[in-house]
């Protein structure tokens, strides 16, 4: 059941990847993309609140102390992974927010074999090292097509990673320590702080803007549709990802979550993005298939 959870979060996350990309060149202006993040965090606080009421869970509403914690740390790194994602798309391939994602895997590893007592098997190491030239590789590619990274773009990257490594640990946390709670009413109480982080960055892009007297044309009507689909998707990636962390070790989750995501990314980058596939990149592709089987089958 693990494996058919993830495989439904993954194709979530993809067409939620698909649709940021699209609403990246009509929100112009970072204030505009906080609010319009927010709007989408707010439909997911409606969905979650929609998915308590159709499973009965509605007297569990009221949190205790330790599911708003790791609520909040589901919440606030979500909102930070959100922003770096929206500016980073901005300034690099589409490829390199995955690479950088496959990069923050260590994250909930180290912290599931440091909390969970989660063991990591020598077979499976070598397949996270597997995926690690596999990331070489496709950041030599991505440099061939755009050039190298500035050192802006590699922080904002590597905060992404961390900050959705943390947020993975965040779901692997709930779930250890969950007992009866419903998965909707962490999701609900997640967003409700994704919400009140992404205000925060609202207002200083919007103070940022104003003291540059920068005047963005705002583009969030014609992409409306757009968010309203990413907060499904986006919704539904963190609800069935949280499911599968019952059900599979970190080791076995999140390096095939993340490998997987990298795969169907250069897909979509080279098929609806028409960013050039070469052969650096095709092997990067295949190494990852690799490391993935020796990871889960090994």
């Amino acid at each position: 059941m693990g494996y058919l959870f993830l495989a439904i979060s993954l194709l979530a996350g993809a067409a939620k990847g698909y649709c940021g990309k699209m609403t990246s060149g009509y929100v112009q202006g970072y204030k505009d993309a906080m609010f319009a993040n927010t709007i989408r965090m707010i439909f997911c606080i409606l969905i979650g609140l929609g998915m308590i009421l159709l499973d009965g869970s509605i007297n569990d509403i009221v949190p205790s102390a330790s599911l708003l914690a790791v609520s909040a740390l589901s919440g606030i790194t979500t909102s930070v992974f959100v922003v770096c994602w929206l500016i980073s798309v901005k300034k690099g391939a589409y490829m390199m927010l995955d690479v950088f994602l496959m990069l923050g895997v260590l994250v909930p590893l180290l912290a599931g074999k440091l909390f969970f007592n989660e063991s990591i098997k020598t077979t499976q190491w070598i397949g996270i090292g597997i995926l690690f030239i596999a990331v070489y590789i496709m950041c030599s590619y991505n440099n061939s097509i755009k050039g190298k990274m500035t050192i802006t773009s590699l922080i904002l990257l590597i905060v992404c990673g961390v900050a959705n490594g943390l947020t993975d640990f965040s779901q692997k946390l709930f779930m250890k320590m969950a007992g009866d709670t419903s998965i909707a009413i962490f999701n609900f109480y997640t967003y409700i702080f994704s919400t009140l982080t992404l205000l925060v960055f609202y207002c200083v892009f919007n103070r940022i803007e104003q003291t540059d007297g920068e005047k963005k044309t705002t583009g969030i009507k014609r992409v409306f549709g757009y968010i309203l689909v990413m907060s499904i998707c986006l919704f539904a990636n963190s609800y069935f990802k949280t499911k599968a962390a019952g059900y599979l070790d970190s080791v076995q989750l999140y390096p095939l979550s993340q490998g997987a995501s990298l795969i169907i990314s250069t897909g979509m980058s080279a098929l609806l993005f028409r960013e050039r596939l070469t052969l650096k990149c095709v092997i990067g592709v295949l190494i990852s298939f690799v490391g993935l089987i020796v990871l889960n089958v090994l």
